[in-house]
């Protein structure tokens, strides 16, 4: 009985120590727009979160808000993605609508600015620290709304907004990986042998 009761604990320590920090965000907000700022330490390896934040056909289907998101551009040819969100009065960080041009260092870092769409300007970068996990996943971005900020709008606020779903990439990403181990490890049970006979087995 005692052993099981450690083994709980020490399963539930190991458990602790492999969970995701919570991401460190900060916003400002002004005259001059939103500037955000975010980091996270993920459980996961370079090349499983670029391939996340690089899915750029399947970020709506686990970032909070984003209707649809899709490659526009031509295979070869500099990379375009148009996003469609519906964030409500917090469009001013995540935009209606937008096209984006990007710049990839593979496993490294993604630079994009807003080329058309419902704000006056929008840039930053998806920065990747580290190779094998924990890996730090850095996010910053400057977004120049065409409207004013709303009184919601405060850093608090943003901050908040910009948690939620900056946690949902690490999240998936970290859910790859899981299952990525889990294929990894499973053994299919062996064949039958093709001589095997019930009747000759008596």
């Amino acid at each position: 009985m005692k052993r099981a009761l450690m083994a709980a604990v020490l399963l539930l320590l190991g458990t602790a120590t492999t969970a995701s920090e919570k991401a460190s965000v900060n916003a400002k907000t002004g005259l001059s727009g939103v500037k955000v700022e975010a980091s996270q330490v993920l459980q996961t390896d370079a090349r499983t979160l670029w391939g996340t934040i690089t899915d750029y056909n399947r970020l709506a289907s686990f970032i909070p808000d984003m209707v649809s998101s899709r490659v526009i551009s031509a295979p070869g040819a500099p990379k375009r993605v148009e996003q469609i969100a519906d964030a409500g009065m917090f469009a001013f960080v995540m935009p209606d609508q937008v096209v984006l041009a990007l710049e990839e260092t593979p496993y490294n870092q993604i630079r994009f600015r807003a080329i058309s769409g419902k704000l006056v300007s929008m840039s930053g970068e998806w920065r990747i620290v580290g190779d094998k996990a924990p890996v730090t996943l850095l996010y910053r971005a400057h977004i120049v709304p065409m409207s004013p900020i709303p009184p919601l709008g405060s850093g608090y606020f943003v901050e908040d907004e910009v948690r939620t779903r900056f946690e949902a990439v690490g999240r998936e990403a970290e859910r790859r990986t899981r299952e990525s181990k889990r294929a990894s490890t499973y053994s299919p049970p062996p064949l039958a042998s093709p001589y095997y006979s019930p009747y000759l087995s008596r």
